[in-house]
Formats: structure tokens, sequence, C-alpha cells
């Protein structure tokens, strides 16, 4: 009994040093400051905390790219651009207000489109959520400002009217536009928590049959987006098939690393702590292959701008509404698979006692090479539906969130497939709402924030277990 306490201490004491270190690291990201520039015409925008997009991709009634044509960005900042072969454009803002884009109207007429003046309204607080994607070829009179967040590619329409807003009782008006951003926000966090617990859920089997933590599981999430990239921008195959295609990839490499890397360190019984090591450092070269054969720029997965609708008081668009639901259903068949298939029930026994599975006659060794090759083909999924909903993937999109996986993972609780999705949600419901009233800067560290709090009162994490056995 002493020495199962001993363990159940040191069990919780690695929990809380682990959730220390990674509010630590966050904090010291989030507090490092960054220079203010103003408005940018660049080839590509990526938006962070610091910077907002405004861009588009210019397209005459056919949608066609018209290429070679004068932007100008007018509002609380101000560049001109012009649009490249495929009529994509983009600037980077760095003050939130109203802007507007203008082209010449001779243009206009000329390729069928409504309107040579489109106004977009862009917020702090979104700025690394989504781009402001400014359209030409809607009527003047379904004008409106796009919703803030979360919904990959905000639309707005061909129109340099005033804001409907201004007419009516300002009161009324602010507490009708804070309740609508309070739902965006809401939405918006459920759909990136759907996102981090595809990512999280396989992240979590592999530490639960092998108790190993992967700091290179952002990279299969990286890379499941860029596949995606190859095969609808290089081969120029539809999304589906390209989106299968990076699946396949991304649980090819899983095979392919434990059967090269995990399956002989096991065998030479390294410990987990030298395999979480190796982990680092290939992340670190994975991310640069990325980086030399990708570039450093983000990659457009489709070229089209989806149109967005009302959802009540949500704005959001189909490839939105798609993304989320392939998750759910990758989610709940996973847990089918767990709960009521004969491999399910093997992964969760070895997941509960390697050894005392082994001994029952389980195949240990095939149950952890199908939980890699399901894991790594669930990130690059995630990858795939990330770069859909974000409208464009990078070399380091899946490092810059692993943070917030492993957060999810300690939530929800080591080992427990479900609770990764479960802390997933929490982790994206909380970042995203704490932005309502704390800086946006702050908002990850709201949710590490909780997971610290929820930790102290129950150190195993909302669904782990607080003994385990052996």
């Amino acid at each position: 009994m002493t020495a199962v306490h001993t363990s159940i201490r040191r069990h919780r004491l690695g929990l809380l040093l682990l959730s220390a270190v990674f509010t630590l690291l966050m904090a010291l990201s989030i507090a490092t400051p960054s220079r203010a520039f103003a408005a940018e015409a660049v080839p590509t925008c990526n938006p962070t905390a610091t910077n907002g997009c405004v861009n588009g991709i210019l397209q005459d009634a056919d949608k066609k790219p018209i290429a070679n044509v004068e932007l100008k960005l007018s509002g609380q900042e101000e560049a001109t651009t012009t649009t490249d072969a495929e009529g994509k454009w983009a600037f980077s803002v760095n003050a939130d207000g109203k802007y507007t884009v203008t082209m010449d109207e001779s243009v206009a007429k000329d390729h069928g489109l409504k309107a040579a003046t489109a106004e977009v309204e862009i917020q702090k607080n979104s700025f690394d959520k989504a781009r402001q994607v400014v359209r030409f070829d809607k009527p003047a009179e379904t004008s409106s400002t796009s919703g803030t967040s979360g919904s990959g590619s905000s639309s707005t329409s061909g129109s340099s009217s005033s804001s409907t807003a201004s007419t009516g009782d300002d009161g009324s008006a602010a507490s009708a536009n804070i309740g609508k951003r309070v739902w965006q926000q809401l939405f918006s966090g459920i759909i990136f928590g759907l996102m981090l617990g595809l990512m999280s859920v396989g992240m979590n089997l592999v530490y639960g049959t092998t108790g190993l933590s992967s700091f290179s599981h952002g990279e299969q999430v990286s890379l499941g987006g860029l596949m995606a990239y190859v095969g609808t921008q290089l081969l120029h195959w539809p999304l589906i098939p390209s989106a299968i295609f990076a699946v396949v990839i991304g649980a090819l490499t899983g095979w392919i690393q434990n059967e090269l890397i995990w399956v002989p360190l096991r065998r030479k019984r390294v410990g987990t702590m030298q395999q979480m090591i190796v982990t680092i450092g290939l992340s670190m070269a994975l991310q640069y292959i990325f980086q030399f054969f990708f570039g450093g720029d983000i990659k457009g997965i489709t070229k089209s701008v989806p149109p967005s609708f009302q959802l009540g008081p949500i704005t959001t668009d189909a490839p939105t509404l798609t993304s989320a639901g392939i998750a759910i259903l990758v989610i709940i068949g996973v847990t089918i698979f767990l709960y009521q298939t004969r491999l399910g029930r093997a992964t969760r026994a070895v997941s509960d006692n390697a050894a005392l599975a082994a001994a029952s006659g389980i195949n240990v060794e095939q149950v952890v090479r199908i939980v890699w090759i399901i894991s790594c083909g669930m990130a690059a999924l995630s990858g795939v539906l990330l770069g859909i909903y974000l409208n464009g993937i990078s070399w380091n999109t899946g490092a810059t969130l692993l943070l917030l996986m492993f957060a999810a993972v300690t939530l929800g609780g080591l080992g427990t497939a479900n609770g990764a999705l479960v802390g997933s949600l929490i982790i994206g419901i909380v970042a995203d709402m704490s932005s309502l009233i704390i800086p946006n800067d702050m908002r990850y560290a709201s949710a590490l924030a909780i997971l610290i709090i929820v930790l102290l009162i129950r150190p195993q994490g909302l669904f782990g277990k607080q003994q385990r056995v052996g």
C-alpha cells in the first residue's frame, strides 16, 4: 500500500508540474512584445494576435480569377496591392475598425461585378481566428459586416453604404452586438474545440497504450494539411480525394514511425522519458523539412471563397459546418471502435495494464501499431479540416497548437479518449469566450488556468483513474 500511495503522489506531482510548465511556456509566449506596423500589402496573410487580415480572391461572375487589378485599402490604415494570377490579394492590418477596399469602377463593370467598393469591419479579438474575406460579386442591398471569428472565411458584400446599426437606439444596438458576439464566440469555441479534440484523442490513445507523450504529434497535423494542399493545388485533384490522400499519408507515417523508431526503442527497453526526447527531435526535424519543401507562407487548400450565411445570431459557412460534422462523426466512430469491437476492447485493456493484457493473450505490439496508425490518421484529418476552416495551412500550424493539445489531454484525463474530447471542448470554449472580457492575447492563459484549478481538485483529470494498476 505504501508503494501504491507513493505512486499516486508521484503521479499527482507529475501532473501539477506538467501543467505548471505548460502555463509558464504559454505566459512567456504571449508576454513577448510584438512590433506594431501599419497596413501592408502581402502575398498571403497569416492572422495572429497582433495583426489581422483583409483579403480575398477577385473573381468574375463565372468564378474565374481576375489578375493584375489594383485594389486600395482605406480606413484605419491605408495600402495598395495588385491581384496575382489567381486573383488573390491580401492586406495585413494592425488596427481594428472599418476598412474599405476599392477597385476601378470600369474593371468592376467589365467583369460583371456588382460593386467596385466593399466595406469590412475587423476586431482585434478575431485577428488570429479568421481572415476577413471581401467579395465584390453580391448585390449592394445585401450589404452587411461579417462575423468576427470562427467561420474560417467571413464574407462581406460589395457596398459602401453606411452601417444600419447607427439608425437605431444606441443602447439596444450595443446590447444586440454584445449578444451576437457572445453567441459567435461560443460557436467559434465549439468548432475550435472539435478540431482540437480530433487531434487530442489520437494523442491520448498513444499515451494510454505506450505511456509516451509525443511532441511530434503537431507535425502530423501540419502534414495532413500540407498533403491536402499538394492534392488540390499541385495535383489538381478534387477536395475529397485530396483529403483521403492526406489521411492515408498520415496513417502511413504513423505505421512507419512505429516500425522504424518506436518498436526498436521498446525492444531495447528505452524509457518513456528518453522516447519523449526523441519526439522533440523528430518534431524539430519535421518542421524544418516542411519549411524546406513548402516554404514559410500559408498554403491554401481551396481557391474558391465560400459564401457565408446566418444561423440566428451566428455567421458561418458550409465548409465550417461540414468540417465540424466530420470531426463529430470520426470521434463517434472511434468511440464505437473502442467500446464495441474486439480490437477496441483489446486497446483499452493494453491502456489499463499492458503486462496483464499480454498475459491474457493480447498481442500488445499489434495493438500499439494500430493505435499509431489511427492516431496519425486522425491528426492528418484534423490538419485537413483545420486548413479548410482557417483558409490555409503552414509548416508550423500543428506546432502552435501542441500546448493546447497537451492541456486538453491532461484536463480530460491521461489515457482516456473521451476525456481528451471533453478537455478539448472546455479549452476551446473557455479560450474563445474569455476574449470577451480579457485581452485576446491572454485567452489561452485563461484556459490553462482552468486546467490548473481542475487538477488541484482532481489531479487525475476529469475522466482519469485515481490509481493505475501495475
